[in-house]
């Protein structure tokens, strides 16, 4: 049997989660059954270079769908996987389908309407039951509909890469002193781009929390200017040692002790810099963001692999709780790492993604060798269905356990705007949105 063509598509090669998920895939996609590309609408971008060194294609069609339509006649492409939810995407499905593409999937990170008539030709993958709950009370579907075309794929986490990474007790303490940092300070650290509304009251954060721990330091990779300049004038800045954005992120994660995401405004539609750091076998603090995007509660388990916290001081009073636990601490890492391995490792991904890849070509009347098949007999889908259909109670739940007292108002505001069409498209819209960040920006000059 010949390979089976696959294009994996993406708006830019850059450093955020949508195209590392892109680049794990392709990396793990069995190549003695695919033959795997990928394709940019923008060139550039930090991971193209990476993607070319394990021997992939990458072609740039410069917005242009009849380019992207040529490409996939030339190269007999027969499964074309989006990666995003790019404004564009719903022009460049359908130039695929009418290239001849049998199988089109959407790797889903936001749950976002489409036209109908384009979502009948897509296979939906979103990367959360969060947002898989919000998209069916979107689009008002039942769970059998919901079931036909739809299912939850997780983000992908290397492992591989997170063993094979080794830094010993004493580099640690070395990388740390560089950077200024003591042999007994308290290492917490973020991640994020540098959009403010990506990290939440950190400076709320730390005041509560010098408080409590005065030796803390906090590890921040691609902190925005703003913030930077709300902690001076504080006079908060040695507290805080700045990174800035990088691919290569294991040894931010080796060098904390703790993992802290603060985002109090955007929230996570997966939260793949949680999941990292618990492969990493780090405890992690959250805030519950019910106002918006909240995959982030889906990934932590209170008390068991972290802190679900809604205010600054409960953010800090989980910090301490862990500084002042070492054994707890540890236990909750190792707990982590074992839901990363058991739920997002990533060659379990890639594997029900090639199982649902040869599902879609078979029902399209593409005969597949029966050895090929009998390798994927015991690969199910993760989460069940049943999972994704329990997913509303689960998520309520999940809303009001955590440390402190849960925000009861958030909470039933939020199911009427994170999970209302309407007025998200309200908020989301480009002058709502301006208007909210002038004001953000206003508050952090203050």
């Amino acid at each position: 049997m010949k390979k089976i063509n696959v294009l994996q598509v993406c708006s830019y090669l850059g450093l955020g989660g949508i195209q590392k998920s892109l680049q794990i895939i392709t990396k793990y996609l069995d190549r003695s059954i695919f033959n795997v590309s990928v394709c940019v609408l923008v060139p550039g971008g930090v991971r193209e270079r990476a993607i070319k060194e394990m021997g992939i294609k990458v072609y740039n069609v410069d917005k242009s769908p009849e380019k992207f339509a040529k490409l996939i006649e030339d190269e007999k492409i027969r499964i074309v996987h989006f990666h995003g939810g790019e404004k564009e995407f719903p022009v460049f499905i359908k130039a695929a389908k009418e290239a001849g593409a049998l199988a089109i999937i959407l790797m889903d990170v936001a749950g976002k309407i489409i036209d109908p008539e384009t979502s009948k030709l897509i296979d939906r993958h979103l990367i959360s039951k969060m947002i898989a709950l919000r998209y069916k009370k979107w689009y008002k579907v039942s769970s059998e509909e919901f079931h036909k075309n739809c299912r939850v794929l997780y983000y992908p986490i290397d492992l591989d890469k997170t063993k094979h990474f080794k830094i010993s007790s004493d580099e640690i303490l070395r990388e740390r002193k560089k950077l200024g940092m003591e042999p007994n300070d308290l290492v917490i650290g973020g991640i994020g781009r540098p959009d403010i509304s990506k990290w939440g009251d950190i400076v709320g954060i730390i005041s509560h929390l010098i408080k409590r721990v005065p030796n803390v330091k906090y590890l921040a990779m691609g902190l925005p200017e703003l913030k930077k300049m709300e902690i001076r004038k504080r006079n908060l800045d040695k507290y805080f040692v700045y990174l800035s954005p990088d691919p290569n992120v294991a040894k931010f994660y080796c060098l904390i002790d703790i993992f802290a995401l603060s985002s109090s405004r955007g929230g996570e539609t997966f939260g793949r810099t949680v999941a990292e750091a618990m492969s990493y076998k780090k405890p992690v603090v959250v805030r519950s963001t019910p106002l918006a995007d909240n995959a982030q509660i889906e990934l932590v388990d209170n008390g068991k692999t972290g802190f679900v916290v809604y205010s600054p001081n409960a953010f800090a009073e989980a910090i301490a709780y862990l500084a002042s636990n070492r054994a707890v601490a540890r236990r909750m890492g190792l707990a982590g790492y074992a839901k990363v391995k058991r739920g997002y490792e990533a060659k379990k991904i890639t594997k029900m993604l090639e199982k649902r890849i040869l599902e879609l070509l078979i029902a399209r009347g593409m005969k597949i060798h029966q050895k090929i098949l009998r390798k994927y007999e015991k690969i199910s889908q993760f989460p069940s269905r049943k999972n994704i259909d329990d997913f509303e109670v689960e998520y309520e739940r999940r809303l009001r356990d955590c440390v402190g007292k849960p925000d009861l108002i958030k909470i039933l505001v939020g199911k009427h705007v994170a999970f209302s069409p309407l007025i998200r498209k309200f908020i989301r819209s480009v002058r709502f949105t301006n208007f909210r960040n002038t004001i953000m920006r206003f508050r952090e000059r203050r």
